[in-house]
């Protein structure tokens, strides 16, 4: 995997530090000087290349959609992340594990007597997960079964379409009901289970140790959502200011495409009168006056014939540069302003 890391935009405009970023052969001349008088980059250690890796990895980024998802504005809210078919997998597994275990358990503890009726919260557990089990089947039908399949929407089309508007909304009740249902019986098992006038641990040690590992898997989801606030505005700034690289940058889906790029209006720099040629047959009417004279990447000035590229938001640099920076981030080195998706 590749490692490469790069300062703050910050700090590129106002150290004196250049960017391990390559730039045109014109400009090789002028910062040769500076690089031989400059002590050899530090390579990235242990921990910076653990983060490096768990902050491009595919669980993080997923982690990072459901957060926004969460707390974003309906507006700009994208799509569903727990309507993928990966996360639909792991709760299928992990519904057919508890199904697995609630069975098994209520098999070999027949002559187990506990105080209060832990077999009926258990057998009530286990239909709950059985019909939501139903539920998942029927979304998972519904968004990539049914969704998609034609494109001409005829008469028998609009009808079909009017009864999964339908079925979606009352898939959407019966989740909202399996949903408070759980709610209410997992107060229900903690008042059972650790009221110690319903002790029955020696009575019967399995069907207690079941009970207890159900809730506690039911607490560790309900408080999923305040976990994943500790770990993404807690954990992860606090770590990236520790090893001085920023983890949310590293995210895979920070990088602009190929066709992104390739929008993008570029010319061949021209030194003497600051007008641009046309490099790929885009006009660009430039304003001399307020272009930067150098490139704020690699802090090397424009030379004559140099292809550079604007971005949206008027703020040009050397094409080579720009380029590799908005393959990692895409947004402008100064402003900041993101692409438009």
């Amino acid at each position: 995997m590749n490692t490469r890391y790069f300062c703050t935009t910050d700090s590129l405009c106002n150290s004196g530090s250049t960017v391990p970023f390559s730039s045109s052969s014109a400009a090789g001349d002028r910062m040769a000087t500076t690089v031989r008088n400059r002590p050899p980059r530090v390579p990235p250690t242990l921990l910076i290349r653990m983060a490096m890796r768990v902050s491009r990895a595919r669980w993080f980024t997923f982690l990072r959609r459901v957060f926004h998802y969460q707390n974003s504005s309906r507006s700009d809210i994208g799509s569903n992340p727990f309507n993928s078919s990966t996360w639909m997998m792991l709760e299928f597994i992990a519904l057919v594990i508890q199904i697995s275990l609630t069975t098994i358990t209520l098999a070999i503890s027949k002559r187990e007597r506990p105080v209060w009726p832990m077999r009926m919260w258990i057998v009530g557990y286990d239909i709950g997960c059985f019909l939501n089990l139903l539920l998942l089947y029927g979304r998972y039908r519904y968004l990539h079964l049914t969704q998609g399949d034609g494109f001409s929407l005829s008469d028998v089309e609009q009808q079909r379409g009017i009864e999964e508007s339908r079925s979606t909304h009352l898939m959407n009740k019966c989740r909202t009901s399996l949903e408070l249902f759980f709610a209410i019986w997992f107060v229900m098992g903690n008042v059972w289970v650790f009221d110690s006038r319903f002790s029955s641990f020696r009575r019967a040690p399995k069907l207690h140790v079941l009970c207890i590992s159900l809730l506690a898997w039911n607490a560790i989801s309900y408080s999923f959502p305040f976990l994943l606030f500790l770990l993404l505005c807690c954990c992860v700034p606090l770590i990236s200011t520790l090893l001085g690289y920023n983890m949310n940058m590293g995210s895979i889906d920070k990088g602009a495409s190929d066709d992104q790029i390739s929008q993008l209006p570029s010319w061949k720099y021209k030194a003497v009168d600051n007008k641009s040629e046309s490099g790929n047959s885009t006009d660009y009417k430039s304003d001399s006056t307020d272009e930067d004279p150098e490139c704020c990447i690699c802090l090397a000035k424009y030379k004559d014939k140099e292809e550079v590229r604007q971005l949206p938001c008027s703020h040009m640099f050397h094409l080579k540069c720009v380029d590799q920076w908005l393959k990692i981030i895409s947004s402008c080195p100064l402003c900041k302003q993101e692409l438009q998706r």
